[in-house]
């Protein structure tokens, strides 16, 4: 049976390769007369070889290498299925001409496309479904890492604005040398204090300030978070030197101050800017004088005692 083959392998893959070829639109007339011819010899030395052992094991590696290969490049199942069965209509046109040929060949032949088309099949199937699989993870990574990019940009975004808030909701400014005044606008949390303090003692090594004025007239609720926040930037500024006035406290915070027991011991307190600034002034060595003849108000350092 293995040198009924071999005596007309030439000439059926011959014929193997002008039928995948003339089939217009498949895989093998994209490929070429050439590849495709390669493609027989290696179909029909593949079912020399298991007509040989009596099994099919030649044409599953054979076929499955065809598939892997092909695939990429538009392998479908019409041009598998052609294949087998031009091959089956070439290898029994043969043997019915074939004086050589016996129902032990023939038998053996159809065994042996049987099993082919069943083990092509199914190997077609399961690179198809892993193709899909594949492509849908591709896809699904794709949308990942696209959200990925918009949740960056979004808080890049966030963080930008965010400290231009930080940076609007803190200013610092001072009003004389040696002299900062903080005005502070809306409540003063956790968060806010920490920033406020940073910026704070940043400002008074660069502007080598004496005195800060931290105004709390806008704060709407002076509570014991609030308090606390505000001894901890006092301390703070105590480190390098600084002593903080803290101004603006109406009546009614007060006496919030007082019925919560917060204790300000300590802290140098005035009720409004004015009066902080005339504290502040003092501490400076500084005091404000009328000058004779005009009517404003100017600053100098005091006489030596």
């Amino acid at each position: 049976m293995n040198s009924f083959i071999a005596l007309h392998a030439g000439s059926i893959a011959e014929e193997l390769c002008g039928r995948l070829v003339a089939r217009s639109g498949s895989v093998f007339d994209a490929l070429g007369e050439r590849k495709t011819r390669d493609i027989a010899d290696g179909v029909v030395a593949a079912l020399e070889k298991d007509l040989s052992s009596g099994g099919e094991k030649a044409a599953r590696g054979e076929l499955a290498k065809l598939i892997e290969e092909l695939s990429p490049q538009g392998l479908g199942y019409a041009d598998l299925r052609h294949l087998v069965v031009s091959l089956r209509q070439i290898l029994f046109a043969v043997l019915s001409n074939a004086e050589e040929s016996s129902p032990t060949v023939r038998q053996g032949v159809e065994q042996w496309l049987f099993h082919v088309v069943l083990a092509t099949a199914a190997r077609f199937v399961a690179t198809r479904e892993w193709a899909f699989q594949e492509q849908a993870a591709h896809l699904q990574v794709g949308h990942v890492e696209e959200r990925l990019v918009e949740l960056q940009a979004a808080y890049d975004e966030k963080t930008r604005l965010l400290e231009q808030i930080r940076q609007a909701s803190t200013p610092i400014a001072p009003i004389y040398e040696g002299i900062l005044v903080v005005p502070i606008v809306g409540i003063l949390d956790a968060f806010r204090a920490q920033v406020l303090t940073e910026k704070l003692l940043e400002a008074i090594i660069a502007k080598q300030a004496q005195v800060v004025i931290l105004d709390v007239s806008g704060v709407p609720v002076f509570d014991a978070e609030t308090a606390q926040n505000v001894l901890g930037t006092t301390k703070a500024a105590r480190l390098l030197g600084t002593e903080l006035i803290l101004v603006g406290l109406s009546p009614q915070v007060a006496r919030t101050v007082v019925e919560l027991g917060l204790d300000l011991e300590g802290l140098e307190t005035r009720a409004t800017l004015q009066a902080g600034l005339a504290k502040a002034f003092s501490l400076c060595g500084l005091r404000i004088v009328q000058a004779s003849g005009v009517r404003r108000k100017s600053f100098s350092m005091p006489k030596p005692a």
